[in-house]
């Protein structure tokens, strides 16, 4: 398996790379997200209000062009021109991230108890388990093993992985943050490309990577539902 770490602009350093080599995208761009000192229960967050543009700047999506299947995180404002984007694939789906503990904010807001995933592919086929198709996510927040605001659960992007691709193929990460898409494919036997601009996270992905441990073997096997799930989805038809 290959591991390749770049530190950089990756609006400037994707054009060096072969896109045809590269399997599926799993990324985290930066949000369009707003926050301030009213409004919520916690709403003078400083992560949220002082970010500087790092994590809730938004970003030209219009990289995700070049790839042929890709999953892409997002906030409810760049929702409606990703999927405009996952529209000109053969074909697509939204992934939502429900969180059962999501911060309790008040004052006529819903609760920011989800986040959106958009999977655009025109190549190869959705892999992984049965279970790993269902179209949303139940994970809590903030257990996270870095300081990095925006840290993604292990768990999901084992199952992002697990559908995009297969054992020995490529995943590319532009907006590679503390690592956690590295790991996954590490541990699911991927070669894995990440791109992080702040050296600091950088550093952080790049020892957790390491340390990641491979797989003893390297198999998906896909899940066949049981006789019971089927009755149970025909009966909901």
């Amino acid at each position: 398996m290959d591991y390749r770490l770049l530190q950089g602009d990756c609006i400037e350093i994707m054009p060096t790379l072969a896109a045809g080599s590269i399997d599926a995208v799993i990324t985290d761009p930066p949000y369009i997200v707003t926050a301030g000192p009213g409004g919520g229960a916690f709403g003078n967050r400083s992560h949220l209000v002082n970010t500087g543009g790092f994590t809730d700047g938004g970003v030209d999506h219009s990289f995700l062009n070049h790839f042929n299947n890709w999953f892409c995180f997002c906030s409810k404002r760049q929702l409606s021109s990703l999927i405009e984007l996952a529209e000109m694939c053969d074909h697509w789906n939204l992934i939502t991230w429900a969180k059962p503990n999501p911060v309790p904010t008040c004052n006529n807001k819903y609760l920011p108890d989800v986040e959106y995933i958009v999977h655009g592919f025109s190549a190869g086929h959705l892999h992984g388990t049965y279970q790993d198709k269902q179209s949303f996510f139940l994970e809590k927040c903030g257990e996270k093993s870095t300081d990095h605001p925006n840290e993604k659960p292990l768990s999901l992007m084992l199952k992002l992985v697990r559908l995009s691709t297969l054992p020995g193929q490529t995943v590319l990460d532009p907006f590679m943050g503390s690592g956690t898409t590295g790991v996954a494919c590490k541990m699911l036997g991927r070669n894995f490309i990440g791109i992080e601009l702040d050296a600091k996270y950088y550093r952080i992905a790049e020892r957790r990577i390491a340390n990641a441990q491979p797989p003893l073997f390297v198999a998906d096997v896909p899940t066949v539902p049981t006789a019971e799930q089927v009755m149970m989805f025909e009966a909901a038809d």
